[in-house]
């Protein structure tokens, strides 16, 4: 009982200070379609504090959400975004893959499902492509409406990561890297590099795949720093009760009710 008290007033805390701790990870993909608007409005209706989608440039310069290179996973037509106009986009079927009740489910843009986002909630932007989104990007997040605290940029390519934060610094911009430990328990990639890639790039936090190198005394180096700790993708509600005592910022799950409710429990 006095643990579940501490890890109450411990999430309690962190909810203080937060703006965002349970991230819906391509809207609620455990029951629909991820990078659609049904995931993102069902990702709200659990209440998530955050949504994550992810984003490419389409042929003729629009940004649509999805999250691989190619459109073959969700419709069998082995195709990149890249090389598609959004009209040719919008003549696939993005549900079917999932289930029948699916069927005719668009990919949305940009602008779509920034519109979804609601007062008080937060959406984590993942960029999939390269530094040449941001000026479209930065036009579109800047007429959407949303006040710069309800945006967070993520992404796996540092380069994106410095032009955001040269052009846009109001905006909160984070690095994404996967990080384990090699056959001889060293860190790959090691704490050093980690840290120069952040000081580069101006990044306000580092976003990493939640694993046993996730423990107190890695988080903590990186916060003392200034620097805020991200992790994903955490559907276990026992290892996110874990992350939260190891002083994670924020958690990105497919089923944000689940965590929330072992959370909040």
């Amino acid at each position: 009982m006095k643990y579940g008290i501490f890890l109450l007033l411990l999430f309690a805390a962190n909810a203080s200070a937060r703006e965002s701790f349970v991230i819906a990870h391509r809207g609620a993909s455990a029951y629909a379609p991820e990078n659609t608007l049904p995931a993102f409005e069902l990702a709200w209706e659990l209440d998530a504090d955050a949504i994550e989608g992810d984003f490419h440039l389409t042929a003729d310069g629009e940004i649509v959400c999805v999250h691989d290179f190619s459109i073959q996973k969700y419709t069998g037509v082995d195709k990149r975004v890249e090389d598609l106009t959004l009209e040719e986009l919008r003549a696939y079927d993005f549900g079917r893959w999932v289930g029948e009740q699916w069927v005719g489910t668009a990919i949305p843009t940009l602008r779509e499902v920034l519109g979804t986002v609601p007062e008080g909630k937060t959406m984590f932007v993942e960029i999939k492509c390269g530094p040449e989104i941001v000026p479209e990007l930065l036009k579109q997040v800047e007429a959407s409406g949303l006040k710069d605290e309800q945006l967070t940029f993520i992404s796996f390519n540092e380069k994106v990561v410095r032009r955001l934060k040269r052009e846009a610094p109001r905006y909160r911009a984070n690095w994404l890297v996967s990080v384990k430990q090699d056959e001889m328990g060293r860190l790959r990639p090691h704490t050093g590099k980690l840290m120069r890639v952040l000081r580069k790039s101006k990044a306000d936090g580092i976003s990493t795949r939640a694993n046993e190198v996730v423990d107190s005394s890695f988080v903590a180096r990186f916060k003392e720093k200034g620097w805020g700790y991200h992790v994903w993708t955490v559907d276990d509600p026992e290892f996110a009760l874990a992350l939260v005592g190891r002083g994670v910022d924020s958690i990105t799950t497919n089923r944000p009710d689940t965590i929330l409710d072992a959370l909040t429990r």
